[in-house]
């Protein structure tokens, strides 16, 4: 599919099959005692498509005469606070040739890197691919996964693109978006009446909302079921969690969620209560009666427009 192209920084040009980046050195002004020192260009362009989760894919091309640059593909961007997610492969703040990272609109951090930078070959065309479901991560390149990683903010859908530093040209062949649907991960008792809540209330509420809703008993794998709820929690865009009978393997889905940033919507039945660990959050409440049923449904999407809606939320700290 052809994409259109906005540069924000650097120049780049259209290619028969990408977009190529026009690298070169540039002068930087220091505080060392030279004046200046020769750096490399940086570029960064977004492409008309809005994505949340799925696949961003590319083939990356770095042009002799690069020197320590890199590639990345821009996951999440917001033009606001120009904080961005990054994943891709070269030379960034890091020694990895490999790397999961995070602007935030100020300064660079870390999230994953692997990898050593001297394997970087000018010429070589690298297939790279990141895959995002949920807030889980996974980089590939050349059809090795060689990152996976939870990033620690919830992100909402945005526009994507490339992010690259270069002292010569570098070429991003193929860049394709293949999009997967949210998904909201279920945590509940199994039994009724909370089984017809989450199929007459749970489940139609978020396919109407354009997410596939998830509960740990609809998984059939082999393995650990403990190993399967953290992919599935790792996996998913928000959690859903009824904490109406005192279940310790909700709650401790409910926790794990807490700790991993998720958004998270607790449901109760009306006159429920709570534990004192739980009591503090925000909780929908609900009536088991035909007038209840309109009043969960309504609260529901409330609160899972808010969350879709919601920009992502970056630490001013590096």
């Amino acid at each position: 599919m052809n994409y259109s192209w906005v540069p924000l920084m650097g120049v780049f040009e259209d290619s028969q099959d990408g977009l190529i980046f026009k690298g070169r050195e540039v002068d930087t002004p220091t505080k060392e005692p030279e004046p200046v020192k020769k750096t490399a260009l940086v570029g960064q362009a977004l492409c008309d498509q809005k994505f949340a989760e799925g696949t961003i894919s590319t083939e990356v091309t770095f042009a002799d005469g690069n020197e320590f640059p890199s590639a990345e593909l821009v996951l999440f961007y917001d033009p606001n606070t120009k904080a961005m997610i990054t994943a891709g492969l070269g030379w960034t703040t890091v020694v990895g040739m490999f790397s999961l990272r995070q602007w935030n609109g100020k300064a660079w951090s870390t999230i994953a890197e692997a990898g050593a930078i001297a394997n970087l070959k000018n010429g070589r065309r690298y297939k790279v691919a990141a895959s995002l479901r949920g807030s889980f991560v996974t980089l590939t390149v050349d059809g090795v996964d060689v990152i996976s990683a939870n990033i620690p903010v919830a992100m909402s859908e945005s526009q994507v693109g490339v992010f690259c530093l270069g002292k010569a040209d570098i070429v991003f062949h193929n860049f394709e978006i293949q999009r997967r649907q949210p998904k909201a991960f279920v945590v509940m008792q199994f039994t009724p009446p909370y089984d017809e809540l989450y199929a007459d209330v749970i489940k139609p509420v978020c396919r109407e909302m354009k997410l596939e809703p998830h509960r740990a008993d609809e998984t059939f794998s082999p393995g650990l079921i403990i190993a399967d709820v953290i992919r599935q929690i790792l996996e998913s865009k928000l959690i859903i969690a009824e904490i109406t009978p005192a279940n310790p393997n909700v709650y401790y889905e409910v926790g794990f969620a807490h700790a991993m940033n998720k958004p998270t919507i607790l449901i109760a039945d009306k006159g429920t209560k709570l534990p004192f660990d739980v009591s503090p959050f925000r909780t929908l409440f609900y009536e088991n009666s035909i007038g209840g049923k309109k009043r969960i449904e309504d609260g529901l999407r409330s609160y899972l427009n808010t969350i879709i809606s919601s920009k992502a939320v970056f630490s001013s700290n590096p």
